[in-house]
């Protein structure tokens, strides 16, 4: 057995670790390559500042949703400073470098759990490639999670030594401003901090164990009482009962579904789990008297879980588990689960087992990862296109219907008319000349629907005093209401029924009213809509505009002498009112 680093096998495998670690790194890296700027980025680019009193919703420390996350904005606001939007990389290399930094950390903590030095190696390894997590390593913004397991771990690697003697304890101070540091960058901290108290309570005496929490406990609570308490009490975010009783399958299905995901065994997650804890369970007592980091690391993936179960979306199923949350869970208990994997290694050939399960893991997450980044790297990339075509057109004096406030990019709910323009003038966006297809979508964007202030949806009362014109139905039943409206009756829905507006000629802008059945509870209906200049060409992709709760409101339209075509697959039937005029059916 290649336990002790020292030998000539534990030179190889600390080699190979070493190895390993280049190579996640420049996987990653190459991965990675064609992404840009995404959804949450925003917030931290445009909206934050340094300047902002601390209780304005645009301080650095103000919650991000639930979210501490002081620290990554400040990274953020100091990279923007530099390098502006000129390029993703220097936001990704943060993120790149903690995660190469976090599978050393693990390593490290395996080897002071006696996990043979192979076992150790090879699980990292399937961290350093964990597809399953792709969300946490594809997103410069997640640096968020990641930097709050990165600076838990540190806090870990110092407390798993032997307390060091008075005075000064310097050791103690930095893991506890480690922990402080986890915290403030996102909940995911609040996890590291009880794993840590675990591990303290287990080594220390309880006075000592109380004092070197003080500071990041304190910190937090402090925090929370003045300043992040709004993020968990928006409109929304209730605690209902089912909150409760929901949980603790939230916390099982959140637990098994991640060694489901990395470990490529779809339905043994769960067989995995009760494995894993039985183990721990009959170790309890040897495990707490000498590898208490292992047990304090089960408890923060635990507790993570009880967290993410507590502020998931109240839209989200109680077996949702996103992999954002895949890569905390397996970052977090992978020293546990090559100590457990490692137990079977009493023998070389149990070894070789083990270590071949966890390489075909490891290829097996590579593969995850290669099915997901590029399709996200083609998003981001529209997005950009889209972005930059809307700059060119509000430089152009193209309004947006809904003024300067609103957020015409859907996936970009922090990125207002006004910061578009602010940086289109300050020439940090792209210096690309826009194509006619991403021209006429962003003219879309611009001239339909109505935000609301956190999405795109169709308004409480007509924006303008002019009506639109009806052109014709496809692939729908029209009759004839009065008063100025029609119904009409879907005959399919893919394709979806369409219903063609028409801007009548001598209008700036319109609107029209439209109807239908309230959605289900829980549930939400959207009209999609395209935009056809005179002129052409039509815009290609669909605005998606929600529908009220009651299943009425306007859309409007501030291009002029366009066309509106609706598009319904709801399978329900629309009526249009405050037309024009009200033509025979056809």
């Amino acid at each position: 057995m290649d336990r002790d680093p020292g030998s000539t096998g534990g030179r190889v495998a600390a080699a190979v670790h070493g190895a390993t670690l280049l190579g996640a790194l420049a996987f990653w890296a190459w991965l990675d390559r064609g992404l840009w700027f995404f959804g949450d980025e925003w917030d931290f680019l445009v909206r934050r500042g340094i300047s902002y009193a601390p209780g304005s919703h645009r301080s650095i420390w103000s919650p991000h949703n639930e979210h501490w996350s002081t620290l990554p904005i400040v990274l953020w606001r100091a990279l923007y400073s530099v390098f502006h939007l000129s390029s993703y990389w220097p936001y990704l290399v943060p993120l790149l470098l903690a995660q190469v930094a976090i599978m050393h950390l693990a390593w490290r903590l395996c080897r002071r759990a006696d996990v043979d030095v192979w076992v150790a190696t090879a699980a990292v390894g399937v961290l350093g490639f964990l597809g399953a997590g792709v969300e946490d390593l594809s997103s410069a913004f997640q640096i968020t999670f990641v930097a709050s397991v990165l600076f838990g771990l540190v806090a870990f690697d110092l407390l798993e030594r032997p307390a060091p003697p008075p005075p000064g304890r310097r050791r103690d101070v930095l893991a506890s401003v480690a922990l402080l540091a986890s915290l403030m960058c996102s909940t995911v901290g609040d996890a590291m901090v009880v794993g840590a108290a675990v591990l303290l309570f287990a080594r220390r005496p309880p006075r000592d164990a109380a004092r070197l929490l003080a500071l990041p406990v304190a910190s937090y609570v402090v925090w929370f009482a003045f300043l992040g308490r709004p993020g968990v009490s928006a409109p929304g975010d209730t605690f209902a009962l089912t909150t409760f009783t929901t949980l603790p399958g939230y916390v099982w299905t959140g637990l098994y579904s991640s060694l489901d995901q990395a470990f490529n065994l779809a339905g043994a997650g769960a067989a995995l789990l009760v494995g894993l804890a039985a183990w721990v369970l009959w170790h309890m007592r040897t495990l707490w008297r000498q590898c208490p980091s292992l047990l304090g690391l089960g408890a923060a993936g635990v507790v993570f879980f009880v967290l993410a179960g507590l502020g998931r979306d109240t839209t989200a199923g109680a077996g949702t588990v996103v992999t954002r949350y895949v890569y905390v869970a397996i970052a977090i208990l992978v020293p546990l689960i090559a100590k457990v994997l490692g137990s079977a290694t009493t023998w070389t050939a149990g070894r070789g087992a083990v270590v071949g399960l966890l390489a075909v893991t490891a290829l097996g997450n590579v593969g995850q990862a290669e099915a997901y980044v590029p399709g996200h790297a083609a998003v981001t990339t529209g997005l950009k296109d889209e972005l930059v075509a809307t700059a060119h057109l509000l430089a152009a004096g193209v309004a947006d219907v809904s003024g300067p406030g609103a957020s015409p990019i859907g996936l970009y709910p922090d990125l207002s008319v006004a910061s578009i323009e602010g940086l289109h003038r300050a020439g940090f966006l792209p210096a690309t000349a826009p194509g006619a297809a991403d021209l006429a979508n962003a003219r879309a964007l611009l001239a339909l629907g109505t935000w609301s202030g956190s999405k795109t949806a169709l308004s409480p009362g007509p924006l303008f005093p002019g009506r639109f014109a009806f052109v014709r139905a496809v692939d729908g039943a029209t009759s004839v209401e009065g008063n100025g409206c029609l119904d009409f009756g879907p005959e399919t829905i893919s394709p979806p029924m369409q219903v063609w507006l028409r801007v009548p000629p001598g209008l700036k802008a319109a609107s029209v009213r439209l109807s239908a059945a309230p959605a289900a509870p829980g549930g939400a209906n959207y009209v999609a809509a395209l935009l056809l200049p005179p002129g052409g060409p039509a815009s290609t992709s669909p605005v998606q505009v929600l529908v009220p709760d009651s299943g009425s409101g306007y859309l409007s339209d501030n291009a002029p002498g366009t066309e509106v075509i609706i598009l319904w697959d709801v399978g329900e039937p629309l009526q249009v009112c405050d037309l024009a005029s009200s033509p025979a059916a056809k």
